[in-house]
């Protein structure tokens, strides 16, 4: 299996869900911060135009593939890959795996109402798992480095992030280095299954990044 894809000039893991894991385990050997995040069809194509984006998705430790598209259309597309991406292993195996070792964590978002979501969905499904506190950026009162001190305060094993990008992007590009964690985990906004109309509004965009992806690897393959 191909462990590296490219597509419109990004490189993106592409390991196996046991694979993946593996590497988290060696990430609490090391003495930085190391990030994982979620990458979707949207984060691509908005890289295209966003050099800092661009450099954040290049600067991850592991990038997780969260849509069945992006290893289709960069010819990836095996049908264990297709079944980890689509219901979504690695994040599954990662919350049981910080569950198993004890890991302490902290919740990072932009505002509160989004922490209290993510929140709520952790109590419910990860009823074990030891959330230390959140912080909402929205709260953060004048230079970002009160953010970063709220974190250090709490010293957490690993930061779960529902940042949005290109917000979490440009964030950990200037303050990665201050952080005291071991990983930081970008989950996205699709790390649970919702219904009724939000979930319709999110295939609708999800068709919608298709379209764009597709266009823009033909003219990104036609000026190779």
């Amino acid at each position: 299996m191909i462990k590296k894809i490219e597509i419109l000039g990004i490189e993106l893991d592409n390991y196996t869900v046991s694979e993946a894991m593996l590497l988290v385990e060696t990430y609490f050997g090391s003495t930085a911060m190391n990030t994982i995040d979620s990458v979707s069809m949207e984060m691509l194509v908005r890289a295209k135009e966003d050099e800092v984006l661009k450099e954040g998705i290049e600067n991850l430790d592991l990038a997780i593939v969260n849509e069945k598209e992006i290893l289709e259309a960069a010819n990836a597309a095996t049908s264990q890959r297709i079944k980890e991406t689509v219901e979504k292993q690695f994040f599954i195996e990662f919350m049981k795996w910080m569950i198993r070792n004890e890991r302490a964590v902290y919740l990072v978002g932009e505002t509160r109402r989004q922490l209290e979501e993510l929140h709520n969905f952790l109590q419910k499904e990860y009823k074990k798992l030891n959330i230390l506190g959140s912080y909402a950026m929205e709260e953060c009162v004048g230079d970002i480095d009160g953010a970063v001190n709220e974190i250090n305060i709490v010293s957490p094993d690993i930061i779960l992030s529902v940042l949005p990008m290109p917000r979490q992007e440009y964030f950990l590009l200037e303050n990665k280095e201050k952080i005291n964690a071991k990983i930081w985990y970008g989950l996205g906004t699709d790390y649970a299954k919702k219904r009724g109309v939000r979930n319709i509004r999110r295939m609708l965009r999800r068709l919608l990044h298709k379209g764009m992806l597709h266009n823009m690897l033909s003219k990104y393959n036609r000026e190779k």
